[in-house]
């Protein structure tokens, strides 16, 4: 299953300062379907010589989404094949300053870089809108940043979109002060429905994305990403066959409707067409000290990201400051069933280099042991995580 899972799924880098086995990249032997994960910075606190501080971008077709965006995240994403002027949102797991210090200076670059969008009606340019997700506070903090700096922005206009949490939710007060003219702000309240609360970020044609929260020292959220499943394809021969030539019908079929023929009989939708396919999933999760919250929504993951600060040696060290050893990290993997665990947010004190008594495969190897001999690999900045659509065909 092992040997499966690595054939299916790419893993590749761009060459980073310091050189090790994995650093040149390896030929693109699939082509570039809409659903690559491309890190940014790996480490834990502050930037170091080996690894920035945290953020990834997933890569979908025509557009990108950056999760976390941590000191030195745009000089990272210009030495990347991320194209900033694709980044049209942004998730941002909780407000520590490795998480979000680089998120003044990236707005400030997107409208430098990004041109005025041309409105469908009045033909007129109109500001991009960039829309940034995140905890109570975001606003704030980003608002005093643009206006304090005195930042001009012409170009594009930034949605924020607050996560109330649940002991917050009736004493939600109006931001005091000057609000930036570029900024609007928004407010997201759980879903409280089920066993635990979701917050609902997106459903769309395309994609959803949902919100759940993580124990650590401050408000913190998890950020799962999944692909709408997409209707099989229509064998029009056979349906030509059995009497239904091309036409608006076809429509009705796609959308799971059986469709009357003229012998009065109906033709099923499963009679002339390939299964459904099953789309991907991506749990980006953040700083956590204990995930369970999350189980659910993250169910079934093709990727989960997963922080592992710690080796569970230091269990006593990490639990008190929010975060996870190794051994957590694979044990959460195996309970959501998730198909490949990325572990990231690595503490400094972990090199690359395989003959130090502290390298990262150490934490690998604990982490795959705790899943269950799942498919483990330790994030490197750069690293590029691309996942294959699914084949209809599998159960």
């Amino acid at each position: 299953m092992l040997a499966r899972t690595w054939r299916r799924l790419r893993l590749t880098s761009v060459p980073k300062l310091f050189a090790d086995s994995r650093s040149s990249a390896t030929p693109e032997t699939e082509p570039f379907t809409g659903f690559e994960l491309v890190f940014l910075g790996t480490g834990a606190g502050a930037p170091s010589i080996e690894r920035n501080a945290s953020g990834l971008v997933l890569q979908l077709h025509g557009a990108a989404w950056l999760f976390d965006c941590g000191e030195g995240s745009q000089k990272q994403m210009f030495q990347s094949n991320v194209r900033a002027t694709a980044i049209e949102r942004i998730f941002l797991t909780h407000l520590h300053g490795d998480h979000i210090y680089g998120l003044p200076g990236l707005v400030c670059t997107l409208n430098s870089l990004c041109g005025p969008d041309i409105d469908r009606e009045t033909k007129l340019p109109t500001p991009k809108v960039l829309s940034i997700y995140g905890p109570r506070g975001v606003f704030a903090f980003l608002n005093t940043a643009l206006n304090v700096s005195r930042a001009n922005m012409t170009n594009i206009r930034i949605a924020v979109h607050e996560l109330v949490p649940l002991c917050d939710a009736r004493t939600i007060k109006r931001e005091r002060g000057p609000i930036h003219e570029c900024l609007q702000h928004h407010l997201i309240h759980p879903d409280t429905s089920g066993d635990t609360p979701v917050w609902p970020i997106l459903d769309d044609a395309n994609y959803r994305v949902r919100a759940g929260f993580l124990q650590h020292t401050v408000p913190c959220f998890g950020y799962v990403v999944e692909e709408q499943t997409r209707p099989g394809h229509i064998n029009a021969a056979l349906a030509k066959a059995r009497g239904l030539p091309p036409g608006p019908l076809y429509k009705q079929l796609k959308e799971g409707r059986a469709v009357p023929l003229p012998d009065g009989s109906l033709l099923e939708p499963t009679d002339v067409m390939t299964p459904p396919i099953r789309g991907r999933k991506a749990a980006i999760l953040g700083d956590s000290s204990d995930s369970l919250a999350m189980t659910e929504l993250a169910r079934n993951a093709d990727v989960l990201v997963h922080e592992s600060t710690l080796p569970h040696s230091m269990l006593a060290q990490a639990v008190p400051r929010g975060h996870s050893t190794s051994s957590m990290a694979g044990a959460f993997a195996r309970l959501s069933n998730a198909t490949l665990l990325v572990l990231t947010h690595f503490s400094s004190r972990f090199s690359y280099s395989r003959a130090s008594a502290r390298s990262v495969q150490s934490l690998v190897d604990e982490a795959r042991a705790a899943s269950g001999r799942m498919a483990v690999v330790d994030a490197s900045d750069f690293l590029r995580v691309r996942i294959p659509r699914h084949d209809p065909r599998a159960k």
